[in-house]
């Protein structure tokens, strides 16, 4: 049985009036339980309307949402438990933050699901450590003290304390520097090898997707355009080009090499890849 199974889902924004639009369209869909997935596509692709279908925030106007099995429009109470354990972290989430120090804003999700005061702390402190933020260090400090990335990590910690099968994260990364960027990819790469956790990432970015996704679901118009893995994603080039988006630059890079004759692969997605293959034929390991 799949964790999360979307069955012909269907969502219209302003139905029935003169400012209709469908965001979703006849989508098929399941993630199982492990995966790291990214879903990629331009604004107005669908792709934070769907990931809201996944918790119950929006409800399908046609088709279901099954988690492990159970469609989440039949579940009534029961819903709230299952966006505790689906956890959507929204874009910009450093504006949600409202309490007067970190360990409480991160303490208020556990403190609803009525823990004790023992446990609130154990998950604070696990989940801070989580997200790189030291405990003893930040645990007091007012969360709008801190820099951009350290406030999302903060807003991601506060998700993590209520110990989510799934973790969705809309655009993790917008409005970062550079490093920020590569300080919250990490830290989403050390929680996935860390824990028993499914992620879900949405993203505009071919390259933060190339090094950390497992599978990439393209949106185009509301509806997939692709699914399959980085590298056979990438390798469709031109398809992605026709819809307004790309492949990672060192892509395109390594691809004009292979053109030029060099015994490279065209195909080949991060920095770490391109560098290997580059230095094993200064090494004379490849023929020129």
């Amino acid at each position: 049985m799949a964790l999360i199974e979307l069955k012909d889902v269907s969502y219209v924004y302003g139905k029935g009036t003169a400012f209709e639009k469908t965001a979703l369209k006849d989508i098929n869909l399941t993630i199982e339980k492990g995966e790291f997935i990214g879903l990629i596509g331009h604004t107005g692709s669908g792709k934070s309307t769907l990931v809201q279908q996944l918790n119950g925030l929006l409800s399908p106007h046609t088709g279901s949402v099954l988690i492990k099995g159970k469609d989440i429009s039949k579940m009534g109470s029961e819903l709230r438990k299952v966006r505790q354990k689906i956890g959507l972290v929204f874009q910009y989430p450093e504006y949600q933050l409202f309490e007067e120090t970190i360990s409480k804003d991160i303490a208020f999700g556990p403190r609803n699901q009525g823990l004790n005061e023992e446990d609130i702390n154990e998950r604070v402190k696990e989940a801070m450590e989580s997200v790189g933020l030291s405990y003893e260090k930040y645990k007091d400090k007012s969360p709008f003290n801190l820099s951009g990335g350290q406030k999302r990590r903060v807003a991601i910690a506060g998700v993590l304390a209520m110990k989510p099968e799934v973790l969705i994260l809309d655009e993790p990364t917008a409005g970062l520097d550079p490093e920020g960027r590569e300080e919250i990819l990490g830290e989403i790469k050390e929680i996935y090898k860390k824990g028993d956790i499914t992620i879900v990432i949405v993203s505009h970015s071919m390259e933060d997707m190339a090094k950390i996704a497992e599978r990439i679901i393209v949106m185009k118009k509301g509806e997939i355009f692709m699914d399959d893995k980085p590298k056979n994603i990438f390798a469709r080039e031109e398809e992605l080009l026709e819809i307004g988006l790309g492949v990672p630059q060192v892509t395109r890079f390594m691809k004009r090499l292979k053109d030029k004759g060099l015994p490279v692969d065209g195909i080949c997605i991060t920095v770490e890849e391109a560098k290997a293959q580059l230095e094993e034929i200064l090494r004379g390991k490849k023929d020129v």
